[in-house]
């Protein structure tokens, strides 16, 4: 279609500029005139058709893509002739919010400064007279899927919750998760496996009863000896090298770490301000969708991008004391994958009215339950606009 659009302009124009050079000798200027005001007519024609093509651009480009052969596991490799001259903050990665809480253990994580949240779900078991756990897991676990298997999937970005739980350190979100050596060897294993794939790791919210600088020093060193010459040097910014060098280089992973003095002489790691991060903190689609229109569009009338941080958006509905309460009413979520379906429902419209404007919608889109959304869609589209 766009080929025989292509050679329909490049004809008429060929033969327009042929009357121009060609006019003096054949000295008719009526004929010159006569074309002259069928191409006005013409072109009036195909600005209107160009307009119309744009209008239903995005969404012919996610129904394409839907149906498309695009293999999520190697996505980035094959975009590389797509993507390879880009830099990372001029795409959006896909990722997942608490990416490591697709299992939860029965240990309440060590988290000294407490939450209503899970306040509210230890009152709401008691009062229910079932176990504690039969209540938190519905609610804390926000995957299902291995970070493997996220990554299979076509996440690019992983949120990283550690707590030390006095031997280990362990992910989690309310109760305690794997341990995080388990998490990141996994993540290792599939950039080993996937090589012209990119990464950004943040491991962030460190919580422990009694957190001693040795502990966090254990989980720095377990990063760098996990990731070693694939981490991506803060000695350097997101415009230092394209996508396509970071790959060829294999410094292919960032990995942020949200402690600056465990870091200071250790320049493999990013700190955690690299990472911009907003959330509307709400469990009402509405009142996300409006947040973060607004988060859209302050990061597109921004003058200029960092070049250390990236921002982060994100698609996630956040379960508040009153959520956890109204649990036990009809029709209302009564976990996080619930509530997550209500909010990835609006994702794709959402996408669709930010992409027509030529909008970006960020640097990182994060997601609950990210099998159950069209996230990869999204992006897809994104690089097709």
């Amino acid at each position: 279609m766009i080929t025989i659009i292509l050679l329909f302009i490049y004809a008429d124009h060929v033969v327009f500029f042929l009357i121009i050079i060609f006019d003096n000798v054949l000295v008719n200027k009526n004929i010159f005139q006569k074309y002259a005001t069928l191409m006005k007519a013409k072109m009036r024609v195909f600005l209107l058709f160009l307009v119309t093509l744009y209008s239903q651009s995005i969404l012919l480009n996610a129904e394409f893509l839907s149906r498309s052969p695009f293999n999520t596991s190697i996505w980035m490799q094959q975009l590389l002739p797509n993507i390879s001259h880009l830099h990372l903050y001029n795409i959006t990665l896909p990722g997942t919010h608490d990416a490591a809480s697709f299992t939860i253990t029965s240990a309440l994580s060590p988290d000294p400064t407490g939450n209503p949240v899970l306040d509210e779900i230890i009152r709401l078991a008691e009062k229910l007279g079932i176990p504690v756990q039969d209540v938190v897991i519905p609610w804390a676990e926000s995957q299902n899927r291995t970070l493997y298997g996220q990554a299979e999937d076509g996440m690019r970005y992983f949120d990283v919750r550690a707590a030390y739980n006095g031997t280990d350190w362990c992910s989690y979100h309310f109760d305690l998760g794997l341990p995080i050596y388990t998490h990141l060897s996994a993540l290792q294993s599939f950039l080993l496996s996937h090589p012209s794939e990119i990464m950004v790791i943040e491991v962030s919210h460190l919580v422990s009863a009694n957190l001693t600088q040795d502990n966090l020093n254990t989980l720095r060193d377990m990063i760098i000896n996990l990731f070693g010459s694939m981490l991506y040097p803060r000695t350097k910014d997101f415009q230092t090298m394209t996508i396509g060098e970071m790959i060829a280089s294999n410094q292919r992973v960032v990995v942020t770490l949200s402690d600056d003095k465990t870091i200071a002489n250790y320049t493999q790691l990013w700190p955690g301000s690299s990472m911009i991060n907003s959330y509307a903190n709400s469990d009402s689609l509405p009142q996300m969708i409006a947040y973060n229109t607004q988060q859209v569009q302050q990061f597109n009338t921004l003058s200029s991008l960092p070049m250390n941080a990236l921002y982060k958006l994100s698609w996630t509905l956040t379960p508040q004391a009153s959520t956890i309460v109204d649990s036990v009413l009809p029709d209302k979520p009564r976990s996080l994958k619930q509530l997550a379906d209500i909010g990835n429902s609006g994702l794709s419209a959402f996408a669709n009215s930010t992409l027509t404007k030529r909008w970006k919608l960020c640097q990182l889109l994060l997601i609950d339950f990210q099998e159950r959304s069209t996230i990869m869609d999204v992006i897809f589209a994104s690089f097709f606009l």
